[in-house]
């Protein structure tokens, strides 16, 4: 599977799939780092999260090989 970035921590498989990057602050003001899933044609916003992009990457990879 091939892995697209664009700006602004995005990215785009061949299949449709996005994973996007954000920053967020936790209870403490310490900076966070989320990946958020889009499995493409899913009707929900998210499919999930993670916190490294490996694993965002490794669990739409999953996610796909089980629809074949």
């Amino acid at each position: 599977m091939n892995w697209t970035k664009f700006p602004d921590d995005w990215w785009c498989n061949e299949f449709g799939d996005q994973i996007h990057r954000y920053e967020i602050l936790d209870d403490e003001d310490r900076c966070q780092v989320e990946y958020h899933l889009r499995q493409a044609g899913e009707r929900l916003p998210w499919s999930g999260k993670t916190h490294t992009l490996a694993e965002a990457q490794r669990q739409l990879e999953h996610n796909r090989a089980l629809m074949i």
